[in-house]
């Protein structure tokens, strides 16, 4: 009835309404960053990596190259773009690179692709070298989550062939094995198009900061360092073992000799140095961007059944889970997917290899799922399982995020900001009414439930989003490597 006075309950719910969002925000911005920040950090700085004969191993395959970073939208002129953004398995054009390249800007989705033409691709090189602001680093997902192993106190044994050039960017301290003694090596390049959040393309505009990732690779696609690697393994006697880089093989040119399928079988021999290690040294794959059908079912029936954990982005999540269910690629996904999204495909995931596992009679099964996003981290980790401390890991990634794609050291509030709501549903089951309350002064919200007859732990922590992106490409390679970092106990 109008006018009719406020019931006490009805007016509760205002002051609570009212409460939250001045908690939330304040003039100066959003108030959780800071407790966030510190529960963060105290998670992190009371879980350390062993040390002595604590110390644990981890070593990775496979390869390495030279990254040049390039400002996209300097290199690339939106008015050569002729039609409507597109998607190429291979590009093998400037007409084809400039539709793709759009594609995925708008999308604000990061992708990786190879480039057929090698004169053309070395033109664009060239071009590069001219811009302000492009920078050489080391590429590659071995040589990147070796560096931050080695960083976070672990000794890292690592294969690629590299020039004697690429390998002053890595320690002393790491071992790298693959070239023989003396031998020539040239490295692969890779062109590293960043963009920043808004940034716009002609008529496009990114949704969030990113990098569309072009190599013209020789060396990398036939896991060159694989032999060596092999050798040198028995000795080392790692707690982990990392295999990543294969997505360098993604539509890549294949030599077929008396009907033989080299990719096949240098992912056979992959599946072989997997199963030659024992039990108790586990075994990570790291996901990539791969758009290549007949690869991806190679990973699903060589690579997939045979390790412990699994690590992505959302966009590889999809992928992965599209091409076990429904044996189709996913070539782009929603940025910023919702939790409960992520939580529901990482659960069909987990079947999905759980039923290789037994379909492949692997000694070893899925028992870990890293899920790494802009706005949270999410692990998902078997109970009584070999992982360890998973609420820590979720936190030690989700701080490696900020540090990393601001390049810093300090987590600063001034260049953070959170995207993960109040609340989330854990699931998008309607019957399900399951929701988890964020709290800024314990942000990282886990649970146990069952999934697929296991009992399982499942962490979220949200993500100090870095505002003022300074590096894009490695990421993922960083924040997989850190949540990794503490969950493994010699």
């Amino acid at each position: 009835m109008a006018g009719a006075p406020l019931k006490f309950g009805s007016l509760l719910s205002i002051c609570i309404v009212l409460y939250a969002v001045f908690y939330r925000k304040n003039y100066e911005g959003d108030l959780r960053l800071s407790p966030v920040r510190e529960h963060l950090l105290f998670l992190e700085s009371g879980n350390k990596v062993g040390l002595g004969n604590r110390q644990p191993k981890v070593a990775l395959g496979y390869g390495a190259c030279h990254d040049l970073f390039v400002n996209a939208t300097l290199l690339l002129d939106y008015r050569e773009l002729k039609g409507a953004p597109e998607h190429f398995n291979e590009i093998s054009s400037k007409d084809e690179f400039l539709k793709s390249f759009a594609y995925f800007f708008k999308h604000g989705a990061a992708a990786e692709r190879f480039m057929s033409n090698a004169k053309l691709y070395d033109e664009l090189i060239e071009q590069a070298l001219k811009l302000p602001d492009t920078r050489w680093a080391i590429g590659g997902n071995a040589p990147l989550m070796a560096k931050r192993f080695h960083m976070e106190g672990w000794k890292v044994l690592f294969a690629a062939k590299m020039s004697k050039k690429l390998k002053e960017y890595i320690p002393d301290e790491i071992k790298i094995v693959g070239d023989e003694e003396n031998e020539e090596v040239k490295d692969d390049v890779h062109m590293i198009l960043e963009y920043k959040s808004d940034e716009k393309f002609g008529s496009y505009k990114a949704p969030r900061a990113n990098r569309y990732i072009m190599h013209n690779d020789e060396n990398n696609p036939l896991l060159s360092s694989l032999e060596k690697f092999g050798d040198h393994l028995p000795g080392f006697k790692p707690n982990l073992l990392v295999i990543s880089g294969l997505q360098m093989m993604d539509n890549y040119p294949f030599k077929t000799d008396n009907d033989k399928d080299l990719r096949a079988e240098r992912l056979d021999m992959v599946k072989e140095q997997i199963l030659s290690q024992p039990l108790n040294t586990l075994a990570h794959f790291e996901m990539a961007s791969y758009v290549d059908l007949e690869l991806l079912k190679h990973l699903t029936t060589k690579v997939l059944p045979f390790v412990d954990s699994v690590g992505m982005n959302e966009q590889e999540l999809t992928n992965l889970y599209s091409v076990l269910e429904y044996g189709e690629v996913s070539v782009v996904a929603d940025s910023n997917p919702r939790v409960a999204t992520a939580l529901d495909q990482m659960r069909k995931t987990f079947h999905l290899i759980k039923k290789q596992n037994k379909k492949y009679d692997s000694n070893r099964r899925l028992t870990r799922i890293h899920v790494h996003t802009l706005a949270y981290q999410a692990i998902m980790t078997v109970k009584d399982s070999k992982w360890k401390r998973t609420e820590a890991a979720a936190a030690k990634a989700s701080l490696t995020a900020h540090r990393y794609v601001c390049n810093t050291k300090e987590i600063s509030l001034e260049k953070a900001k959170l995207l993960l709501d109040d609340s989330f549903s854990t699931t998008t089951d309607n019957d399900n009414n399951s929701r988890v309350f964020f709290e800024p002064t314990k942000p990282v919200a886990c649970w146990e439930e069952e999934v697929d007859g296991d009992k399982v732990d499942i962490c979220v922590a949200p993500v100090l989003i870095c505002t003022e992106a300074q590096l894009t490409a490695g990421a993922g390679d960083n924040i997989s490597a850190a949540g990794l970092v503490l969950q493994v106990e010699k």
